[in-house]
Parts: C-alpha cells; sequence; structure tokens
C-alpha cells in the first residue's frame, strides 16, 4: 500500500522541480529582454484600483503577491489578462488593473531606455 501511495506521489515531485527550475529561467529571460540599460519602476496596486503608466518601446511587466494576476489595457484597447509576466514592445499608455478585492499586488515595470 506504502509503495503504492509513493509510486503516486513521484511523478508530482518530479513535475513540481521542473515547474520551479523553467520558471525562473522564464522569468529571468523576460527580464533580459529589454537589454541592459533600462529604467526600473516599482508599483503597489490597491485591491480594485488601477494605474495608468506611459510606456515607450520594449517594456516588461513584472507581477509578484498572494494573487499575481492582473489585467492590462493597452493604448485603451480590449482587456487582457496577466500571469506574472508581459512583454510589450509599443508606445502610449498601459493601464494595469487589479481587480482582486482582498490582496494588493506589487508590479515592477521595465523598460529600455
Amino acid at each position: 500500500m506504502i509503495e503504492l501511495f509513493i509510486l503516486l506521489l513521484t511523478p508530482f515531485f518530479i513535475l513540481w522541480s521542473f515547474w520551479l527550475r523553467y520558471f525562473r529561467k522564464i522569468i529571468s529571460g523576460g527580464l533580459d529582454y529589454v537589454g541592459n540599460s533600462y529604467t526600473e519602476n516599482k508599483i503597489r496596486i490597491l485591491p480594485s484600483s488601477s494605474v495608468k503608466v506611459k510606456i515607450k518601446g520594449k517594456t516588461v511587466i513584472v507581477v509578484s503577491g498572494v494573487s499575481s494576476w492582473v489585467t492590462i489595457r493597452v493604448n485603451g484597447g480590449p482587456r487582457q489578462k496577466v500571469f506574472k509576466i508581459r512583454l510589450l514592445n509599443t508606445e502610449g499608455e498601459v493601464e494595469i488593473i487589479n481587480e482582486n478585492r482582498v490582496f494588493q499586488v506589487n508590479v515592477v515595470i521595465r523598460q529600455a531606455v
């Protein structure tokens, strides 16, 4: 009985370790997207509120917090859900909306100079 339990749990631990390893690579690769010269802004968005940010060129939006989901609108376009990281290459205004009613999120916006 215990052998079957261990046999069933082994793939879970293997998949979890792969997820953690590749998740870090994805985030660090996304942060390298803007290049070596960049400006970085850190914003805390309270529950059920939004922030508008001007962007130009290559931009990375990294979301952290209890709930890492935010909604963005690029140049007043349709809403797009973002989980953890979003790469943009555009000019204009981005509205970042925290639709969560309980938790705040921290957003790091890295733009190429």
